[in-house]
């Protein structure tokens, strides 16, 4: 039995949108699908006007639905094509944003270790490259269960962050035991794929 009026199902639809709109840029994996299927459940039940919460509570709004309202309506379809194009365009922005400043986190240490090893500082060298490691461990953390539109649906995302991981391990021992030119060697690999990802 319906006993949802035109607003309560405008507000589903609407709330629907910004759970998909955070699904799809803003979470990571595990909490895409609980707001796929909340997003779900509010347009099923904007579409056939009963909710059982409101059944459970003795709730009945519908006689709204049966007044006509052009203006209510068109302030929505207004709302919902505002939020869809500028929410998506402004997440798309935003999250792009936040994973360069990441990227560019990791960048910084980086520079700081290979300069440290082209002046060949030993000591400072095994610093920068501690903290080329920790930033490179956080980023690869955030960014194995996240992906930002701007990676989502890059197949060579993954490729280039086990190109960077396999450099940078791969130059440790080097720079450890004070071997800094092969050490060096070994982490230039790492700047074409971070240009690469820069340049997304």
């Amino acid at each position: 039995m319906k006993n949802l009026g035109t607003t309560d199902r405008l507000l589903r639809v609407i709330l629907a949108e910004i759970c998909i709109l955070v699904a799809f840029f803003w979470v990571t994996t595990e909490w895409q699908i609980p707001l796929y299927l909340i997003a779900g459940v509010m347009l099923l039940q904007a579409g056939t006007a009963t909710c059982s919460v409101y059944t459970l509570l003795g709730w009945n709004r519908c006689e709204i639905v049966r007044r006509k309202d052009k203006n209510l309506m068109t302030a929505f379809v207004v709302v919902a094509l505002l939020l869809a194009v500028a929410g998506s365009y402004a997440s798309a922005m935003l999250t792009k944003n936040i994973f360069l400043e990441d990227l560019g986190s990791v960048n910084e240490s980086y520079n700081l270790a290979l300069h440290s090893l082209d002046q060949g500082q030993r000591d400072n060298a095994a610093d920068d490259y501690g903290n080329l490691e920790s930033a490179f461990g956080a980023f690869s953390k955030k960014y194995s269960k996240y992906r930002p539109l701007t990676v989502k649906f890059d197949g060579n995302f993954t490729i280039e962050m086990n190109n960077i991981s396999a450099a940078i391990s791969g130059s440790k021992e080097d720079i450890l035991q004070g071997n800094l030119t092969r050490g060096r060697d070994e982490l230039k690999k790492v700047e074409p794929d971070i240009q690469r990802m820069q340049n997304r």
